[in-house]
């Protein structure tokens, strides 16, 4: 089961119309940092909003390199 620890406040990226934010996900015995973008685009009738994410680093929850900051969340 996954359950989200942290979200960080949205912050700009290229354009008028693209944000960036990070997700720290526990999933299971694992603790996962998502870099999380929305964007803007236009399919040739309206514009829409779009997510991704991307899985860029992870921890195991007993891992010495997990930030403490991050360990009091568990």
């Amino acid at each position: 089961m996954k359950k989200t620890l942290y979200v960080t406040n949205e912050w700009k990226g290229h354009g008028k119309q693209s944000y960036y934010w990070n997700e720290y996900i526990l999933n299971g015995k694992k603790v996962e940092k998502h870099k999380c973008h929305r964007f803007k685009f236009f399919d040739g009738d309206e514009s829409i909003w779009e997510k991704e994410s991307k899985l860029v680093e992870s921890w195991d929850k007993k891992d010495s390199s997990l930030p403490d900051w991050l360990r009091k969340l568990l």
